[in-house]
């Protein structure tokens, strides 16, 4: 019983399936990327929605949902004690944010108009903003939230429960 063995083709690859292919998660390069975006629009808070609007189909806000709100509500990335990451690097902050908005009753409801906006545009992100808000009402980051002057802006951005 002499077995011949079968030819081999060389040079063959392995092809990987898209399903199998995963994406890197970079925080970071999302962040740039929207603070750039949110610096250029300038002080109309409805460019800002526009471009919030036009951006989610290039950027992943499924994935980067946390980091999205961060930024949306206190200016740059949060580190797990409230305190923004990029203090010191005014080119990762933005300042079309929450924080940094005037203390006026009608200011304040037209950032809730915008969170509005990208929540009816983006209805999987209407979980993460009721997640961001209850880690907002965390005790341990209240104390940073207070500082900025969150406890008069609260009540206008938060839907009543």
């Amino acid at each position: 019983m002499n077995k011949h063995q079968k030819p081999v083709l060389t040079g063959q690859r392995f092809k990987t399936r898209k399903r199998d292919e995963k994406e890197k998660f970079e925080p970071t390069v999302f962040r740039d990327t929207l603070v750039q975006g949110l610096n250029e629009a300038g002080d109309d808070l409805e460019a800002v929605a526009k471009f919030l609007d036009s951006t989610g189909s290039r950027l992943d806000y499924r994935r980067y949902a946390d980091t999205l709100f961060d930024i949306l509500v206190a200016g740059s990335m949060l580190a797990p004690g409230g305190t923004r990451i990029d203090d010191g690097d005014k080119t990762k902050m933005t300042n079309h944010c929450v924080f940094s908005a005037n203390e006026d009753h009608e200011t304040i409801r037209n950032y809730a108009q915008v969170f509005n906006k990208l929540i009816r545009r983006y209805k999987y992100l209407e979980k993460a903003f009721e997640d961001e808000m209850k880690k907002a009402l965390q005790p341990h980051l209240l104390s940073s939230f207070l500082k900025h002057g969150w406890q008069k802006k609260m009540p206008t951005l938060l839907p009543p429960l």
